[in-house]
C-alpha cells in the first residue's frame, strides 16, 4: 500500500530527520530529487537527495522538525509545510531556523522540493 503524500511528508521531517532514520530516508526519496529554490533548481540523485541527509546530520549535535502547520493539496501529490527548526551545532552553539517548504510526491516518494530559503529565528 502507497503511503499518502502527506504521510510521506511527516515521516520525512518527523522520523527521518528527527530520529535520524537514514534507512526510512532512502524509502521516501525518489529515484531523482529536484529542489527549486528562486532563480534555480538542482536535481539530485536518489543517492545524493539521502546523501544529503546524512551530510547535514553530520553539522550536528541535535536537529528537530516541529511542523506547525501541513497542507495536503486536493491533486493528492503536494503537501506545503511551515515549520520551526531548533538545532545544536556539534561545539554547542543552539539556533532556530524558520521556512515553508512544498513537496511533491509520487508514487510514496519525495520527487520536488520548493523552499526560498531558511531565515534564523521561530515564527512570531
Amino acid at each position: 500500500m502507497t503511503r499518502t503524500a502527506r504521510e510521506v511528508v511527516e515521516l520525512y521531517n518527523l522520523v527521518v530527520w528527527n530520529k535520524r532514520d537514514f534507512a526510512l530516508a532512502d524509502e521516501l526519496m525518489g529515484e531523482s530529487v529536484v529542489r527549486h529554490d528562486v532563480g534555480e533548481a538542482t536535481t539530485l540523485t536518489h543517492g545524493q537527495a539521502v546523501q544529503r541527509i546524512i551530510d547535514y546530520w553530520d553539522m550536528f549535535e541535535s536537529i528537530r522538525f516541529d511542523l506547525n502547520l501541513v497542507v495536503a493539496g486536493d491533486d493528492g501529490e503536494h503537501v506545503a509545510i511551515v515549520y520551526e527548526s531548533p538545532m545544536t551545532l556539534k561545539d554547542g552553539t543552539e539556533t532556530t531556523i524558520s521556512c515553508m517548504e512544498i513537496f511533491r510526491v509520487v508514487d510514496g516518494r519525495i520527487i520536488e522540493v520548493w523552499n526560498c530559503g531558511y531565515k534564523q529565528g521561530v515564527w512570531a
